[in-house]
């Protein structure tokens, strides 16, 4: 998931076609037990008929419409029951990264706009959605070897409660890790994952260890403003 940030724009190549004969016509209505209409819904061009845009395009497709953006407020992921609002408490979303052209793998990156805002380090939360390619015990020890890996020197930490709407078999991971080496000051990193419906939901948050105390409060009401229900 460490994929560069992808702004992607479908353009359409199929168009409604016409049945070449009357006797084709009626067989299919026979068999439908109506008229034949053709389908003239858009398709998901292939990866060389694309134009790069905004990744919000991926979003508003149909009828494979995984996510929608009603009044571009934010994103709805019907699935997973996950609301990813543009504001979500004191965190506005960022940027939105595609993986996947259906919208089926996706990235969204919230900052905070109060807390670290005198500062270069504000709290981040990162919330990734694609769908599951294995068990949940599997995915979360790669999940937990990588950021370990890519931490050195992390140290194990109190993770942020978790809303009593999420799944009671999520799992969740803290640590403190140096900010840079030499520097005395260090950085809170949690990561947590669930599955559900042949979904993942991944959330990594981070901010400076000094201030997880003031983050605690404001996280928890992100993390319950996005999970709308079991």
């Amino acid at each position: 998931m460490t994929m560069p940030h992808a702004n992607l724009r479908w353009v359409s190549i199929f168009r409604p076609f016409a049945i070449p004969t009357f006797s084709l016509v009626a067989l299919l209505g026979c068999a439908r037990g109506g008229s034949f209409i053709p389908d003239t819904s858009e398709r998901i061009a292939p990866v060389g008929a694309r134009a790069g845009t905004s990744a919000d395009d991926v979003f508003m497709r149909k009828p494979w419409e995984i996510w929608r953006g009603p009044h571009g407020i934010g994103r709805h992921h019907r699935e997973t029951s996950m609301v990813f609002s543009d504001m979500v408490e004191s965190f506005k979303a960022g940027d939105i990264s595609v993986y996947a052209a259906d919208g089926s793998d996706v990235r969204l990156d919230y900052v905070a706009i109060d807390l670290g805002e005198g500062s270069q380090s504000r709290e981040e939360i990162v919330a990734f959605v694609y769908r599951a390619k294995t068990n949940l015990e599997q995915e979360w020890n790669a999940v937990t070897a990588r950021a370990m890996r890519d931490r050195p020197g992390a140290a194990e930490a109190a993770p942020f409660p978790l809303p009593t709407i999420y799944p009671s078999t999520t799992k969740v991971m803290a640590v403190t890790v140096p900010a840079r080496a030499g520097d005395s000051s260090k950085v809170f990193f949690q990561v947590m994952l669930f599955h559900q419906a042949g979904w993942a939901v991944r959330l990594e948050i981070t901010c400076p260890a000094e201030d997880v105390t003031a983050a605690r409060r404001n996280t928890l009401a992100f993390l319950r403003a996005i999970r709308v229900g079991n």
